[in-house]
This record gives structure tokens, C-alpha cells and sequence, in this order.
């Protein structure tokens, strides 16, 4: 009788767990994509409460929820007041199992940004990644839009999730459904304490997912004021470098850089963004190295974050009435350190003296 008692129970908890795998939020269509990129995307009305107040109540709860630690890198990567954006660098585990004997976790990276406006709060959670079980011989590493999505996480019927892919799913879905709850709740407890119409209670089930997104909503050709990047105690501090004459780039790429009317820069996953000719620092030598400088104003965001996030990075020039870059210089990157103005003017006249650069110095490649 006590066998099978036993029995039951573990068949109730085996069909309570299928069934918790298997619920609506986790499958066809749980996970969407935007412009290529996982991206979970919800708007939340505040009634009558102002673009500054929304803004003020969400940096708070960033500023306390998200802080550099000896473990974890999460912080708040750029805030605008008067355009109502911040954007969030996300840096935690997420468990998928706990026993006394084994800790089956990973550590997620994401970006969270704010769209601020009269009344209402745009939301996006995207860029995604994952490393599993980091303590591990450096662990695996897994990016959501090849891990997570319907086209790898579900099998062909649609009706189950894969046992691997999908314990990374869940728990993803599980996070962003409570990050969203968290800010839910901060936004209508302020509306509370200023005495406005409670912030209506979505139930999860109807939270609405935007399936389009204008670009400029993504943060390209934001004019967000980023965390100033800086250069570890260790690096050296750069001196302004000297134009070296025997650089690996053909005779000619100078001169066709000089008569260019348009500057790109790819990074990241092949994203690619577009300059000004400001930008361009040109050609020296650093640490025994022929190297390339790109100034960015610190106020340009998607610049500065995917050149912060990548390894290499390719910068490309084109002629007037081109479509093909006529100079393509591919480089590794080596340092960042903050210029001003006037600095960076002695590398690119056209800079401002004003303003203040992150200066990119990057090893060519090719």
C-alpha cells in the first residue's frame, strides 16, 4: 500500500511538472523576434503621470535593483532625462535546479530599455545571452535567438519544448515576466502615493507583446548620454599619437578616406551603424602595433554600446553616390579611454571642442 501510494505521488508531480513545462506562456510564439533579435516588448500605461516622474521612478529602481559587483557586471549603461530612455546592462543567474548535492544554473546577460513618454512607459528586454555552467572549463556559451527561439527550442509539432533548450526558455520567460511584474508594481504604487488612478493590473496572460518596432525605438541614433567608458588602472594612459607613414593600408586609402562622404562602423553581430567623418582619428602606432583611432561623442548611445560590447569591428568609407564602401578597415580592438573636445581635435578638426569622446583604438587586421 505504501509502494504504491508512493507510486501515485510521483505520477501526480511527474503530470504537474509536464504540465508547468507545457503551459501556454512557454510555447509557439512565447519567444518573439524583432529585426532578427529576441526581444520581449511590453508598453504600461501611468494615467496622468509625467514623462520626468516615470523617468525619475524607474532610474531608482535601476539604480538600486542593478549594481556592479565582484561578481556580476550589471548597471545602467546610459539615462536621458529629457528624451525619457535608459538602458540597463542585466548581469545574474538564473537557477534551473537546487539540491544539497548539485546546482544546475546559468548566468544570463540582457539589456533592458525604457522608452519614457506623457503618460505611458515602453519596455524592451533583448540581447540575450547565456553562459552555462561557467565553473566548468570556461562553461558554453549560447546566444537566445539560437537557443531559446521556437525554431530550436520546440519539436516539430509544436507541442512540447526540448528538455535542454527549454529549462533555458522557461526560466527566461519566468525572469522577464517578473522583471515586468517589478516595474508594474513600482509605477502604480507611485501613481498611489501621488494620489492618481491606480496603474491597471494586467494579468500576465494579456501583457502586450509589440510584434513591430520603429528602428529608432531600438536605439539606433539615440542622443543618449552613456556611462563614460574607462580605461583600467592597468592600461597605460594614450598620448596622442603620431601619424606613422609606413601603415599597412594601401598608398591610396588615405587619400580616398580624405575625399569619403559617409563613415560606418560594424560591430557587435554584424550591426552596422553610421558616423560622421568626425569620427575618424586616423592611423597611428600603439604598443608596437599599427592601429586606427575612432573618436565617438559620448552622447552617440548605439555607437558606444555595441563598440563596448565587441571584440573587432570593421570601419568603412564611402565615396558620394556609392553604395560599396570604397576603404574597409577590419580591427581588433585594443582600448577605450575618454578624450574631451579639444583633444580630440587634434586627431580630427571637425571634432567639438565641447564635447566629450570616447576614443576607440583598434589593431588593423587587414
Amino acid at each position: 500500500m505504501r509502494k504504491l501510494i508512493s507510486l501515485l505521488v510521483l505520477s501526480f508531480l511527474s503530470i504537474g511538472i509536464l504540465l508547468a513545462q507545457n503551459e501556454p506562456k512557454y510555447m509557439e510564439g512565447a519567444v518573439p523576434l524583432i529585426d532578427g533579435k529576441v526581444t520581449f516588448a511590453t508598453e504600461m500605461n501611468t494615467g496622468t503621470m509625467s514623462k520626468a516622474v516615470i523617468y525619475e521612478t524607474l532610474l531608482k529602481w535601476a539604480n538600486d535593483r542593478y549594481q556592479i559587483t565582484d561578481k556580476f557586471k550589471a548597471r545602467i549603461l546610459f539615462k536621458d532625462a529629457e528624451e525619457g530612455t535608459i538602458a540597463i546592462h542585466g548581469d545574474e543567474y538564473i537557477v534551473f535546479s537546487s539540491t544539497a548535492l548539485a546546482l544546475d544554473r546559468t548566468r544570463i546577460n540582457y539589456q533592458l530599455f525604457f522608452f519614457c513618454e506623457e503618460g505611458k512607459c515602453k519596455i524592451n528586454m533583448t540581447r540575450i545571452r547565456y553562459h552555462y555552467q561557467e565553473e566548468r572549463d570556461g562553461g558554453e556559451k549560447y546566444n537566445a535567438e539560437d537557443w531559446i527561439t521556437d525554431e530550436f527550442c520546440l519539436n516539430k509539432t509544436k507541442t512540447k519544448l526540448y528538455p535542454i533548450s527549454g529549462k533555458f526558455r522557461r526560466k527566461t520567460i519566468d525572469l522577464k515576466d517578473q522583471l515586468f511584474k517589478e516595474i508594474q508594481s513600482i509605477l502604480g504604487n507611485k501613481m498611489i502615493d501621488l494620489g492618481l488612478q491606480a496603474a491597471p493590473t494586467t494579468p500576465e496572460s494579456r501583457v502586450k507583446v509589440i510584434t513591430t518596432q520603429p528602428k529608432e525605438e531600438v536605439v539606433p541614433a539615440m542622443e543618449i548620454q552613456p556611462t563614460a567608458v574607462k580605461v583600467p588602472a592597468a592600461q597605460p594612459t594614450v598620448q596622442q599619437p603620431e601619424p606613422v607613414k609606413d601603415t599597412p593600408q594601401p598608398s591610396n586609402d588615405e587619400a580616398l578616406i580624405a575625399q569619403a562622404v559617409r563613415m560606418t562602423i560594424t560591430a557587435g553581430n554584424d550591426e552596422q551603424f553610421e558616423i560622421s567623418k568626425e569620427c575618424w582619428g586616423g592611423f597611428g602606432e600603439l604598443f608596437g602595433k599599427k592601429v586606427s583611432f575612432c573618436l565617438i561623442d559620448t552622447q552617440k548611445t548605439m555607437g558606444n554600446m555595441l563598440m563596448s560590447q565587441s571584440d573587432n569591428y570593421k570601419i568603412s568609407f564611402y565615396s558620394a553616390n556609392n553604395s560599396q564602401p570604397v576603404v574597409v578597415i577590419e580591427c581588433k580592438k585594443l582600448m577605450t579611454q575618454n578624450i574631451n573636445g579639444e583633444e580630440a581635435q587634434k586627431m580630427s578638426p571637425s571634432c567639438v571642442a565641447g564635447k566629450s569622446y570616447n576614443m576607440y583604438v583598434g589593431e588593423i587586421l587587414k
